[in-house]
């Protein structure tokens, strides 16, 4: 099973490289023969599953046994859901791929891709049956009243044999596989006009493989029907057998049923472990390519496809999300059988057998679980075929649409070479008039000369022979005049184009002065950035030095403050001692001294006070615009010279 599933996950990763096919026809015969044998492989595994049904009337004897029937026919009933869900799905996904792809490349790839799906999930489904009824085989307890030995070993040898044919052909299958996926690689590429013919083939090859899916569907929930049909009768037959049964089963057999049970479960877990890695892989393939469409899909898709697509994206989610509600209904029966059947012991087993309101209550919920699976079931079913019913008439919509209607790209094309056309011919004819009115005011002089020349002509009446020379000569004149005008017409004509050239020319050096421009001013602002940070770095260089210097002043203050505490102390002590002994003028005038010196000291810190707030505010706003990067270029002076300072003082100390 583990070389199967490299060769799988190979098969998966090997479909990336479908880029470059180009021979479908060969290709999709092979996919043909594929889908063919699977089929085959999925009949055969439905004839051993007929065989073994019409083996457990016989066999079944105990409430034990048909218990695990049971639960193996819901087994078979959930996965052919599951595979219904997972056709309703590759369906659904093949019309959005349909409706979305517009390039044919696209549409080649994605078709080849849901191709290989399809036969891997058929493969991992006829694989999965085959476990199954290896389960259904090696679970099958004999009955010693009615079924000898040499008879169980026969059909068991009988069912050996087939499970290995099939398992021949699986093999087959994935070698086929691989030998179409190789041929795909190595296939040549086609010319333009092949891709586009080999487009429409594969659109029609599409268009017939969702109709096939269709009849598939169909047929496979009317063979859940019958599987359907096939549970009821024996519910039925097992009622009966529970009316006839008499004798218990003894406790060595419940062991050995015990015992049996125990294995199957463990090889089961390990069946779901397998499949449910797989599954997460194709999970993990599936997002990768929709998250491919989806960005391919984003740059192509217009505003009307998107709200159609939008409406159909939700009723696929709908159906997705109906489906899976189905799926845990009928999950969590399947769990409440299998945990209602690992609380018996052998104990139970062995004393007595499951009471008959028991059984009917779980019979009624299975029943009535049921129904509501059908009943849903039924619902989607006709929400898909409404889904379908307007997938196709949207189809047929936009089929009618696009006969009707030219694409925008080449509406737009046409308007734009429609514009370009009436541009030029309004600019022939600004010049053919021009031309003109040059032709006109040239035909006007001649017209006087001509008058002229007449007037000569009847004043001085000349002789025949000159008036014919004069005729001949103006003849000629008027023919190189003319040949003149056609050679001025094209000297005019190259002139515009030299000018039209000089002018590109100018404007194509004008453009790179002012890209050199640009890119200088952006050197420039990138040096005046990294000043800045210079800057900033010495601005903050300079906080910590001031904010030392700020201490050293606390500190200063500190002691005058103490000192000026102290000179009113002894200013009291002194006051005290005039009021007790008569002090000498000395004494006061040393009292006014000291008290003036006081004021002295006290309006010096308040100065002293006021200039430090106004120094830290300035110095916290000049902080402020230079974090914002506006700084004048005389506080940069400034800052300059402060910091010039600081160096100066580190380095004398």
């Amino acid at each position: 099973h583990q070389d199967n599933k490299d060769r799988l996950s190979d098969s998966t990763t090997g479909a990336d490289s479908l880029l470059d096919v180009s021979s479908e026809a060969d290709q999709q015969d092979l996919l043909l023969l594929m889908q063919a044998k699977i089929a085959s492989l999925t009949l055969h595994n439905k004839e051993l599953q007929d065989k073994l049904q019409e083996r457990t009337p016989r066999e079944v004897d105990s409430t034990a046994e048909f218990y695990s029937t049971q639960t193996e026919f819901e087994q078979t009933a959930d996965r052919q859901n599951e595979f219904l869900a997972q056709e309703l799905k590759s369906t659904l996904n093949a019309t959005q791929i349909q409706e979305k792809l517009t390039s044919p490349s696209e549409v080649k790839m994605k078709h080849l891709q849901e191709d290989l799906k399809d036969v891997q999930r058929k493969l991992e489904n006829s694989e999965a049956k085959k476990k199954h009824i290896e389960a259904q085989v090696q679970t099958r307890v004999p009955e010693t009243d009615r079924l000898n030995s040499t008879d169980i070993s026969e059909n068991g040898s009988d069912l050996n044999l087939k499970f290995q044919e099939t398992q021949n052909r699986y093999e087959e299958a994935v070698k086929d596989v691989l030998n179409v996926q190789r041929q795909m690689k190595l296939g040549p590429v086609s010319s333009e006009s092949e891709e586009t013919s080999s487009d429409l083939s594969s659109l029609k090859v599409t268009c017939g493989e969702v109709e096939m899916l269709k009849q598939e569907l169909k047929r496979a929930l009317e063979e859940s029907e019958r599987q359907k049909e096939k549970v009821r009768e024996l519910q039925k037959k097992f009622e009966e057998r529970e009316q006839n049964v008499a004798s218990k089963l003894s406790v060595e057999e419940c062991e050995e049923m015990k015992n049996s049970y125990c294995s199957v479960i463990d090889n089961i877990n390990q069946e779901k472990a397998l499949l449910i890695e797989r599954y997460k892989e194709g999970q993990e393939e599936i997002k990768r390519l929709q998250d491919k469409l989806t960005n391919q899909m984003q740059l192509e898709s217009s505003a009307e496809a998107g709200e159609m697509k939008d409406a159909m994206h939700r009723m696929i989610d709908e159906l997705n999300r109906q489906l899976s509600e189905l799926s845990q209904l009928y999950k969590e029966a399947q769990t409440e059988l299998e945990d209602y059947r690992k609380r018996k012991t052998v104990d139970d087993i062995a004393l007595e057998y499951i009471p008959r309101d028991e059984h009917e209550k779980l019979m009624q919920v299975t029943t009535s679980l049921k129904y509501k699976a059908e009943n849903e079931l039924s619902e989607v079913k006709s929400q898909y075929t409404k889904v379908l019913d307007e997938a196709e008439e949207l189809k047929q919509l936009l089929d009618a649409q696009k006969q009707n209607s030219l694409p925008i790209t080449e509406h737009r094309q046409v308007m734009n070479a429609l514009r370009n056309t009436v541009k030029e011919m309004e600019e022939e004819i600004n010049e053919l008039k021009g031309l003109l009115t040059n032709k006109e005011s040239e035909v006007r002089n001649l017209q006087k000369e001509l008058l002229e020349e007449k007037a000569v002509i009847n004043e001085a009446m000349v002789p025949k022979a000159t008036y014919e020379k004069l005729q001949s000569t103006l003849e000629s004149e008027v023919s190189v005049l003319s040949s003149k005008l056609k050679d001025v017409i094209q000297e005019k004509d190259a002139m515009q184009l030299r000018n039209e050239v000089l002018h590109l020319r100018e404007e194509k050096e004008g453009m790179h002065t002012l890209l050199e421009a640009k890119e200088q001013e952006v050197i420039a602002l990138q040096q005046k950035y990294h000043k800045a940070q210079e800057d900033l770095l010495e601005m903050k260089r300079y906080s910590e030095t001031s904010s030392k210097l700020e201490e050293d002043k606390d500190k200063k203050i500190n002691e005058m403050s103490k000192e000026v505490s102290k000179l009113k102390e002894a200013l009291n002590s002194l006051s005290q001692l005039s009021y007790s002994t008569s002090a000498p003028k000395r004494q006061s005038q040393q009292l006014e001294a000291l008290q003036q010196q006081v004021k002295q000291l006290q309006n010096q810190l308040a100065e002293t006070k006021k200039q430090h707030q106004e120094i830290v505010s300035v110095y916290r706003m000049h902080l402020l615009y230079a974090v914002q990067g506006q700084m004048d270029e005389d506080v940069q002076k400034v800052l300059k010279q402060i910091l010039s300072m600081c160096k100066s003082q580190s380095q004398k100390k």
